[in-house]
């Protein structure tokens, strides 16, 4: 064969073979064996190389298919696992530089304009070779060895990147960018070991620069669509990106090329008194870089404004993180001047949409650049002043001008510029201050809420700067003056917005005193001006009403004055108080007296700038008199109120009663806010009145209700609009949009001093719109407002689920009465055709207290109604009559939500009678339709009726329930509509309504049972009527087929509570004789109905586990709990159970049901438990549980659980949720077993931890097991039982310690057999502190913690085993002292290894290093838990002292070697100083002798630490100890 194959070589080189035939031979030698050829690999790879260059060099000539089955085959040979396993053994074999020079040409010829067909079809094949040549080392050394092939690659990348991510085709591919990252990653290699910075400079900068912007920039900036690939936008974007910013950095800012930078922009100053540097550095490298920007014909004309000012921050940002340091923000500063002069800001932005994209790109690179200065600390101020004659303040001073000259309140970076710049130096922008407040403030149009944003960033920053240099007023001055500048003022926007007003009232509570004076004459000077000029004239209107909302929020958010204020002050405060009144708040109240306000909108907006100032005047001279005691009210003592509601003469006694009165009855359009201030004004008056000292007059009560019923009946028809907008609560956005919330605003937050003077009609339509806008809010019918704004839906959901509301009783009774008085419109029917209770529901209480003023009383105990309601419970039961389609039934859930939402625990005795009622009354009228939604429908209605009786039975006038009736009787009417319609319910079984209206209903009976039981009222008879009730159902149900399935799971969850209940009382009332000789019987009632009950579901095909486990659970119980009261007795009160359980064949089914569930499928944790608990109360059963029945027994349980505790779905975190149900189980089986089942079940369970389990690859049986160990050694056991069980405790730590070993041989084992053995291990060493004679088998556990590995584990891995073998160590360090004392050496061996492991894993990561978050909480724990654990060493010095100087200079060794996370460190020395506290003078000497120079120095700083913060501190404390 070798004869036949040998001439491959000479036909592959003849040239009369066809290339064809050349290219399967090539393939054939390459894969075939019995080809010999010397240095194949190396000849196969040289001839399609010299085949592909001789194409390529125009010297071979064949077609385009014969191309790429060329470059197919190199690349399969390239990629092939022959070739990798021959440059793993280390043969020599290499390729042709002229490869590279191909691909770098195929690349930009695919990159070019019109690229050539075969090209692009090849192109996938060119990559794909050169990936793989990269990739080897061998083969990449044709880049790397020559670095211009490298670059040149890089700069053909990149543009052909570039023109792909131009074209508007999809990326469906992400090859292209693989590639470039991986030539990315070959050149950042390649630059690192280069020396000669200079040469990278200008490889970078000819070659790199320019094709890295653009792609940088067309990354960040194309449209991505859909079909283009994911992980190209998400991932391989940023980390090319990343890349070229690391390429960037190191070839233009290099710490070697700093001198190149100093000699170009530091000339000037380093040449002064010098001789010139003949450097061998850079001539002018950052003109280079400029240069290259400027070049517009590589970038494209309409592209680079772009790139230029995307790229420019980030230049200068890898040139402040290389040289901003050691004192070069000179150096920073001159190159951010260059940068700057590089984005070359047009002289005018008003050049068409063009110039103003190009202006928006200049300042936001304008903002970044700012913005690295700022945080990097580049201007210093007196630096600056004192040694660079002040060039830094100069150049920003002419940013500033810049801004302020060609201003661009439109974009959101102008605004942060001149926030930056302020920041930077305050005095940069006040020289021009007024044109900052003007175009930045008063006269800015901001529209967009990002501007607006960056807007209110500015002037909180401003407002901030002039606080702290106490030049608040010099601010409000410029202010002012704007303000009142001739402008267009209709069209001035809001001159305080919400977060504005907030940074206001910051400022204003640092500034002192005597400054907000200032400010408020300021304001009122500037009023006077204005009021002068007022008749007649809008513009000063406007004026006036702008300053008017800026004083109020002024004075509103200003500091009180007190007694320890300064008397200066308080005469000023005076003085302007009274200016205020009579120079201001008159004037502007008088001024459009006898006006047409209709045809005089300046009157308006005067008239409410009076009563603004006028609302402000009252508040502030209010609080003076409340908390200055020198203040003297320039008001003085005013006359009592009048009855009127607008005469507010009492509050302002310089208007007269024709002016209040005119200004309360004038009709004024777009008089918002006049009419909310007379409200608040209104609202003041009710307050002055009610704190006058002395009796109250005549006149004040009608005042009071007067002034309250103005207030709330002004805004009526504006709160029930439907195009009310939020409102955020500033004045100037107040209009007739916004009255509406604002006037509810005004309500709600008042409603405490309104409602005690409202009128039932009033306090009626408070509640009524409550609850209009809770149900349009559940409906959906009213819109969400966005962000904070304030909006009716939200303040009436905020006042429903308020504390405050169940204090307001009026508002409270309303609101009930309106939700029930709905009930009733939507069952509405015939009166006469309806049950007694709904007749009650639905009268209405106007009708029987007319003119009752006692909002708590719908009905008194002495009238007819509470005879009729106790004849409704009497009465014979009617089936249901009312029938509503779904929409009622949506609505009446969502009225019986709000329900659910008021605090029904806080009504009146008669309220809560009527909810009760109302709420029996939907139980016993509704039914359901044949419909299955509208049965899905009425059993959520019925959900929400037994979960509200819940509540109110828990309430506190829960007793004003049952002296309507006997309690059998309430419960009976309750139940019994389930009954009649349980035929109508059987559709819905499936559902989740079902299963949620069963659990409610639960939850209502065991609360109505329990309050049965704890009254001690007719007790017994109460529960006889209750079970004879359920009996007749019963026998009913039976009747019907269609009705039994609904009964049979409606008296499972009755008998079930029923049983319950009782079961619980007989258990806790041993000591009354007349209780336990009453419910014994009626128990036995109860397991014989609930036995053939559930045996008739059985029989039929039974419940699903989840529910019927629960129930025969409780009917064994049950059955269990009277045996237990006889054994209880005395001997001659004991029955002998001659008939034994009842339904002893049902629970011997339902345990072989669990058991076969519990070994064959995965499981809900709940159900579980239940199952469990089940099997628990089973095993205590001596008839049940025994060696006759087989099936059940013992063993067989014992089995089951063992196989569900191996199922593969069984997890750590699952086996601890069942831990206390296991204990259980296994206590209960310990128990039932004599002694020599219990030595069978413990031979059975520590069999199956033997190591042989493990060779035999029984994993499961090894797992379930360990668990039962565990749990076993938990469980408290009779005497026998315990000896049984610590007698095979030897093996037991001898199998654990050979189940540690294995695993730690076999990693496929996993860790889950180890931590469960280490679990085991803990519990073992616990449990038998007194009981482990031998010392040596506690020993046996240090060789376990010795074996397992620790580095080899996942993260979350790591976290368990290092917790399991700190728990084994401090079970041994508190168990087994005596152990501890001879093994201490061992002990301190497997401590350290915890250490050592927490010091390697807590080092500090590199910059560029993921996954930081979720480890260091790993680390952080783990190094806790070593803390502890040295605390733990540390308290018992008998053992340790000794070892002390050893552990600590363990610790110090691995400290030496690794960077720790500062709070690992921080956890691990707070340890070590415990240990430092055992060591003595002698140990401090050893150790600076032994330990190394380095580690020495490490020892002194921890020791210097430990001294100045745990020892002084350790001393104090010792100093105050008896």
């Amino acid at each position: 064969m070798a004869a036949i194959y040998s001439g491959i070589h000479l036909k592959l080189k003849s040239a009369k073979t066809p290339w064809v035939d050349k290219l399967k031979l090539a393939r054939f030698a390459w894969i075939s064996h019995q080809c010999f050829l010397p240095n194949k690999e190396q000849v196969l790879l040289d001839w399609v190389s010299h085949a592909l260059t001789g194409y390529y060099s125009k010297k071979l000539q064949f077609g385009g298919e014969i191309v790429e089955g060329l470059w197919s085959y190199l690349n399969d040979v390239l990629h092939s696992k022959k070739m990798q396993k021959l440059m793993e053994k280390g043969k020599i074999i290499t390729i042709r530089f002229t490869i590279a020079q191909i691909i770098n040409e195929r690349i930009s010829a695919c990159s070019s304009e019109v690229p050539h067909k075969v090209d692009v079809s090849s192109l996938p094949m060119v990559l794909s070779c050169c990936q793989g040549i990269l990739a080897s080392p061998p083969f990449s050394i044709i880049y790397t060895s020559k670095s211009e092939l490298l670059v040149d690659l890089l700069h053909k990348l990149c543009s052909l990147a570039c023109r792909r991510l131009k074209s508007s085709e999809a990326l469906h591919s992400t090859q292209l960018f693989d590639v470039l990252l991986l030539v990315f990653s070959q050149y950042l290699v390649t630059q690192r070991q280069q020396s000669n910075q200079s040469r990278i400079f200008q490889q970078v900068c000819s070659s790199l620069l320019q094709p890295f912007l653009l792609l940088r920039h067309l990354l960040s900036s194309r449209c991505w669509v859909d079909e283009d690939e994911v992980s190209v936008r998400q991932h391989l974007s940023r980390e090319i990106n990343s890349k070229i910013q690391v390429a960037l950095q190191t070839g233009l800012f290099h710490v070697d090329l700093l001198n190149s930078y100093r000699e170009e922009l530091l000339q000037s100053n380093d040449s002064q008194g010098k001789k010139p540097s003949f450097s061998k550095g850079l001539a002018e490298p950052t003109e280079t870089i400029l240069l290259k920007l400027a070049d517009a014909a590589f970038f494209s004309s309409n592209l680079h404004s772009a790139i230029v000012s995307s790229s420019v921050p980030m230049l200068y940002r890898l040139a402040v993180e290389s040289y901003c340091k050691d004192e070069n923000q000179l150096l920073c500063f001159h190159i951010f001047v260059r940068f700057l002069d590089c984005l070359r800001f047009p002289k005018e932005k008003s050049g068409g949409d063009g110039a103003s994209v190009e202006w928006s790109h200049w300042l936001l690179a304008l903002d970044q650049l700012l913005n690295l200065v700022f945080s990097s600390n580049i201007y210093n101020v007196s630096v600056d002043k004192i040694r660079c004659e002040g060039i830094q303040f100069a150049r920003y001073s002419g940013v500033a001008e810049m801004l302020l000259t060609y201003p661009c309140p439109g974009t959101a970076a102008w605004f942060r510029c001149l926030r930056t710049l302020i920041l930077l130096n305050h005095s940069i922008v006040e020289p021009s201050l007024d044109e900052l407040v003007s175009l930045a403030w008063v006269d800015a149009e901001v529209g967009d809420p990002r501007v607006r944003r960056a807007q209110e960033a500015l002037l909180s920053t401003l407002l901030e700067t002039y606080t702290k240099l106490r030049q608040l007023p010099k601010l409000f001055k410029e202010l002012q003056g704007i303000i009142c500048r001739p402008a267009a003022d209709e069209l001035r926007q809001p001159i305080l917005s919400i977060g504005l007003t907030g940074k206001l009232r910051q400022c204003l509570l640092e500034v002192t005193s005597s400054q907000i004076v200032d400010i408020w004459d300021l304001v009122l000077e500037s009023l006077e001006m204005q009021i002068d000029d007022l008749a007649g004239s809008s513009d000063a209107a406007l004026k006036v009403l702008t300053m008017s909302i800026l004083l109020h929020a002024i004075l509103f958010n200003m500091k009180t004055l007190d007694d320890k204020a300064p008397v200066p002050v308080i005469r000023k405060t005076q003085v302007l108080m009274e200016k205020m009144a009579r120079a201001v708040v008159v004037p502007l109240l008088q001024v459009g007296a006898g006006v047409d306000m209709g045809t005089s909108p300046w009157a308006v907006r005067a008239r409410s700038a009076g009563l603004i100032l006028s609302n402000a005047w009252v508040e502030v001279d209010h609080m003076l008199r409340l908390n200055c005691g020198k203040y003297v009210s320039p008001a003085g003592q005013a006359g009592r109120a009048g009855t009127d509601s607008w005469n507010h003469s009492c509050l302002l006694p310089w208007v007269g009663l024709a002016e209040w009165k005119a200004m309360a009855q004038a009709p004024l359009p777009d008089g918002e806010l006049s009419r909310h201030f007379l409200q608040l004004l209104s609202l003041q008056k009710m307050k002055r009145i009610l704190m006058e000292p002395g009796d109250k007059t005549e006149t004040d009560l009608p005042s009071l209700r007067a002034a309250a019923a103005s207030v709330v009946s002004s805004g009526r028809a504006a709160v029930g609009s439907i195009g009310a907008r939020g409102w955020d609560g500033e004045l100037s956005t107040l209009n007739g949009e916004t009255y509406g919330v604002a006037h509810w605003h005004l309500l709600t937050t008042n409603l405490p001093l309104l409602v005690p003077f409202l009128l039932r009609e009033e306090v009626t339509y408070l509640a009524e719109v409550v609850i209009t806008s809770l149900l349009q809010k559940g409906t959906g019918e009213v819109g969400q407002d966005e962000g904070s704004l304030l909006s009716i839906p939200a303040m009436c959901q905020s006042l429903f689920s308020s504390e405050l509301l169940p204090e307001i009783q009026p508002l409270h009774h309303a609101i009930l009465l309106g939700l029930t008085q709905r009930v009733r419109g939507l069952t509405a029917a015939p009166r006469a055709e309806l049950p007694t209770g709904l007749q009650l529901a639905r009268s209405n209480p106007d009708e029987e207290h007319g003119g009752c003023s006692n909002w708590g009383l719908l009905f008194s105990p002495q009238d007819s109604s509470l005879l009729d309601a106790q004849s409704m419970f009497s009465s014979v039961k009617v089936s249901p009559l009312l029938t509503l389609p779904e929409e009622r039934l949506n609505l009446l859930s969502q009225i019986l939500d709000l329900l659910s939402t008021l605090r029904l625990d806080c009504l009146s005795n008669a309220d809560h009678l009527q909810c009760f009622l109302l709420l029996v009354s939907l139980i016993t009228t509704l039914k359901p339709s044949c419909e299955k939604s509208n049965i899905s429908k009425y059993l959520q209605v019925l959900d929400k009726c037994y979960f509200l009786l819940t509540v109110l039975l828990t309430g506190a006038n829960e007793k004003a329930v049952f002296r309507l009736a006997h309690a059998g009787n309430i419960l009976e009417k309750v139940l019994a509509p389930l009954f009649l319609i349980s035929s109508e319910l059987s559709p819905s079984l499936e559902g989740p309504a079902w299963s949620e209206l069963l659990h409610t209903l639960q939850c209502f009976l065991s609360s109505f049972i329990q309050k049965i039981v704890e009254r001690k009222q007719s007790m017994c008879l109460n529960l006889e009527q209750i079970i004879t009730f359920l009996s007749n159902s019963w026998e009913k149900a039976m009747a019907k087929e269609e009705r039994k399935i609904v009964a049979e799971q409606l008296l499972v969850v009755a008998l079930l509570t029923l049983s319950c209940v009782v079961r619980t009382a007989l258990q806790q009332t041993e000591k009354s004789r007349h209780k336990s000789r009453a419910l014994p019987p009626l128990l036995t009632q109860l397991t014989r109905l609930l036995g053939s009950v559930l045996q008739s579901h059985f029989d039929r095909g039974g419940l699903d586990q989840s529910f019927s486990v629960p129930c025969v659970t409780a009917l064994l119980e049950a059955e269990l709990c009277p045996r237990e009261e006889q054994s209880d007795g005395t001997r001659e009160e004991r029955i002998p159970d001659k008939e034994g359980l009842k339904h002893s064949d049902l629970y011997q089914s339902i345990c072989s049901q669990v058991l076969h569930h519990l070994a064959t499928s995965a499981h809900d944790l709940e159900p579980l438990q239940k199952q469990l608990e089940f099997l628990q109360v089973f095993c205590s059963s001596s008839e049940l549980c025994s060696d006759r029945n087989v099936k059940t027994g013992i063993p067989s349980i014992l089995g089951a659980v063992k196989t569900m505790l191996a199922a593969p779905w069984m997890t750590s975190p699952f086996v601890r949720s069942l831990d206390s149900q296991l204990i259980g189980l296994l206590t209960c089986m310990s128990e039932r077993c004599t002694d020599h089942q219990f030595y069978l079940l413990v031979k059975s369970i520590t069999q199956g931890i033997e190591v042989v389990n493990l060779w035999k690859g029984r994993h499961p049986d090894v797992v379930s097991s360990l668990i039962l160990t565990t749990t076993l050694l938990k469980c408290s056991s009779r005497e026998n039982a315990e000896k049984t069980l610590w007698f095979a405790v030897p093996q037991i730590i001898t199998a654990l310690l050979a189940l540690c070993r294995k695993t730690a041989l076999d990693e496929h084992l996993g860790f889950k057999i180890t931590l469960l053995s280490l679990e085991a291990l803990a519990v073992l060493i616990q449990q038998g502190e007194g009981m482990l004679s031998n010392p040596h088998h506690v020993t046996l556990a240090f060789d376990a913690l010795l074996c397992i590995p620790l580095d080899q584990l996942k993260l979350d891995e790591y976290a368990e085993v290092f917790q399991a073998i700190h728990e084994v160590l401090f079970s041994i360090i508190q168990s087994q002292p005596k152990v501890l004392f001879n093994a201490a050496p061992t002990f301190l061996k497997c401590f350290n290894r915890l250490v050592l492991s927490v010091v390697h894993k807590g080092r500090q990561k590199a910059a560029g290093e993921k996954g930081m978050t979720m480890e260091s909480k790993v680390i952080l724990e783990c190094a806790r838990l070593v803390e502890r654990m040295y605390t733990h060493i540390a308290a018992k010095p008998e053992e340790f002292a000794m070892f002390s100087a050893f552990m600590v200079a363990e610790y110090i060794n691995e400290l030496q070697k690794v960077t720790l996370n500062a709070d690992v460190k921080k956890l691990l020395a707070a340890g070590v100083y415990h240990l430092l506290d055992l060591v003595t003078e002698n140990d401090l000497r050893f150790l600076n002798a032994s330990l190394h120079l380095g580690v020495r120095e490490v020892f002194k700083e921890l020791y210097g630490d430990y001294v100045r913060y745990h020892k002084s501190k350790r001393q104090g404390e010792e100093e105050y100890t008896a």
